[in-house]
């Protein structure tokens, strides 16, 4: 904010009953035409209100005075409140307690450890237990925000007396007395100018205060106070150490423990999911990732990071039609990424936390559990991606040839990103029916024969999962259309004539009928192909040996060139008193020294634990 337009904004905070643009200008001898323009940007940046009519009364935005009951946020919803929170709540309970109305009270903490929150749950216990009056006033204001104008400050808190200065037209009451009856929440309380803590404190003491202007009557209110600040208990300042008896400390995100940290994300993502009104499915990893990172800006930091990467999926969600949110740890900020090198340090706690969960966890939106299951994505279904492709486009009005057209390159594509997907996870056989399993081994058996090609147990699976989709389909009663069937008669007529002899052999034992569509399915499973990237002579790829132990990757270096067939390649020791994140900044220095050889890639061989998600974080890092 520009100078002069930060002196229209104090100017208009310290007039309370509002100012058209005509008195701005008059007061601060400028141009009429440059206080309209300025006036306009402030309210439209939602810094001051106005009032409609003939002229325009601008005027300060109120405060939020009352906390409403009904989105209550009490100590019990808190993480951590019978662990890392216990005697902090304890604290404050007592705090609110105390005869006759309460202690003041100051809460130390690093930013984002949830102090705002803290004193709104003293507020709400402060009213279920009857220490205030159910409609008793919050008023929260941050010292931050005026702290370059100690007058505007000290008016703000106290008040304003009518004729204390030049367009002071009359009494202008301040948060003090909007505040009587309940609590006052200073937050960057150790912002408050000299004048503001000498007047703050005479309140503390007698329980009395004067606005700015008074100089004969003083005004009593019955409010408790309780401030924050970001300053350590050991170099705040002494009187308000010593005026103000009831000191909580928060603990920043660092200090808390692992199951804290796990029950902080999932409350956020739950909140995402049930905000988007979408299920939310997160990679295992990318929950790690989180749980591991340092947050500097502790629970606002982490809350600010998912909220990020949330964003990231609900754009990838709404582009390309997924059925919900994924969240995988690549979708992740480098600075979260880099959580998963403290695995190793942590890997007994963890092997605990993790100890039969799955590979996802399940965020569904409103009152249901949050669950941890096998890839969620594996459940996709040829039949529902064209059936949701022909509703889009039909709405848009396309023409029956040019849907066919259109279908059919989707399909295409679906297919290879389908099984190209899944050979990028291990296979969970025991997601789909033994005897399915057994069946689409059999036919796959047989195709291998008649085609005189091999494929692999994930292209097994793949083709598993969807003759299990296609049964369950077919019984349903649902129909089966593929909108290219010609096409692929033509340009796949091996595969179709064996996939309409497997079509038999799955009628005779499911005793079911299959549609002559969906040998045209079957045929398309046949004929894809995993792709394989174009192979680059291993001489001119830089190759990294990368192993726990003092020797390890020494002694492995030369078996890994002669399996591999070159004389290219590096190794690097782990010793077992090294950190993870000394071995990779290790490794960093060591691509970005080497950067100019290393343009046709860089092939790292790891062993276990955090090496192995070395290779995406240095990509992330170097483009490599």
């Amino acid at each position: 904010m520009n100078s002069r337009k930060e002196e229209i904004f104090q100017t208009i905070e310290l007039h309370k009953q509002g100012l058209t643009a005509v008195d701005v200008a008059n007061i601060l001898q400028i141009d009429r035409s440059n206080a309209s323009r300025y006036l306009s940007e402030l309210f439209k940046e939602n810094k001051i209100g106005k009032r409609a009519g003939r002229p325009v009364v601008y005027e300060p935005l109120e405060e939020t005075v009352h906390v409403d009951i009904s989105s209550e946020v009490s100590f019990e919803s808190l993480v951590g409140f019978q662990a890392s929170l216990k005697v902090s709540i304890q604290q404050a309970k007592a705090a609110i307690l105390y005869p006759p109305r309460g202690l003041h009270t100051i809460i130390f903490g690093e930013t984002g450890t949830g102090k705002s929150m803290f004193a709104e749950c003293m507020y709400h216990f402060a009213v279920e237990s009857k220490m205030l009056k159910k409609d008793a006033p919050f008023v929260s204001f941050n010292c931050a925000d005026y702290a370059q104008n100690p007058q505007l400050l000290f008016g703000h808190i106290f008040g304003i007396k009518k004729g204390a200065y030049t367009g002071a037209a009359e009494d202008s009451p301040g948060l003090m007395a909007k505040a009587d009856g309940g609590i006052l929440f200073l937050d960057e309380i150790h912002r408050l100018p000299p004048e503001g803590q000498e007047m703050l404190f005479t309140f503390i003491d007698k329980g009395v205060y004067r606005p700015l202007g008074e100089s004969n009557q003083v005004y009593e209110a019955a409010v408790q106070i309780i401030g924050a600040t970001t300053e350590s208990s050991t170099n705040f300042l002494t009187t308000f150490n010593r005026r103000i008896p009831m000191a909580i400390t928060l603990p920043n995100v660092e200090s808390r423990s692992l199951d804290e940290r796990y029950e902080i994300i999932s409350l956020f993502i739950k909140q995402e999911a049930t905000r988007l009104n979408q299920r939310i499915d997160v990679e295992r990893d990318a929950i790690l990732a989180f749980m591991l990172y340092d947050a500097e800006g502790n629970i606002g930091q982490i809350k600010r990071d998912l909220k990020l990467v949330c964003a990231k999926a609900f754009l990838h969600y709404r582009t390309y039609g997924k059925k919900n949110l994924l969240i995988r740890k690549e979708d992740c900020s480098l600075q979260v990424q880099k959580g998963l090198l403290k695995i190793k340090e942590l890997s007994e706690r963890l092997d605990r936390f993790l100890e039969g969960k799955g590979d996802f966890l399940c965020f569904e939106p409103g009152d249901q559990d949050i669950v941890w299951s096998h890839d969620p994505q594996r459940n996709m279904q040829v039949y529902n991606e064209i059936e949701e492709k022909v509703s889009s486009l039909i709405e848009t009005g396309v023409e029956n040839i040019d849907l066919e057209n259109l279908i059919s390159k989707d399909v295409d594509l679906y297919f290879e990103k389908y099984v190209e997907e899944l050979t990028q996870h291990p296979v969970h056989k025991e997601l789909i029916p033994e005897d399915i399993w057994c069946l689409a081994n059999r036919l796959y058996d047989i195709a291998e024969q008649e085609l005189t090609r091999s494929y692999s147990e994930k292209a097994r699976f793949a083709f598993a999962l969807h003759v299990q989709s296609t049964l369950e389909r077919v019984k349903d009663g649902h129909m089966i259309v593929h909108p290219d069937l010609n096409t692929v008669r033509k340009n796949l007529k091996s595969e179709f004539q064996v996939a309409m002899d497997l079509s038999t052999i799955i009628e005779e034992e499911q005793h079911v009928e299959i549609p002559f569509d969906e040998i045209g399915f079957i045929s398309m499973f046949l004929a894809i192909q995993v792709k394989q990237a174009a192979d680059l002579p291993l001489e001119k790829i830089e190759i990294i040996v990368l192993m726990h132990g003092t020797a390890t990757a020494s002694s492995m270096l030369a078996a890994a060139q002669e399996l591999l067939g070159t004389k290219n390649g590096q190794a690097m020791n782990m010793s077992l008193d090294m950190s993870v994140g000394h071995m990779y900044d290790h490794l960093l220095t060591y691509v970005k020294e080497h950067k100019e050889q290393l343009d046709n890639g860089l092939l790292l061989l790891t062993d276990m634990g955090s090496l192995n998600s070395f290779a995406n974080l240095i990509f992330e890092e170097t483009g490599i």
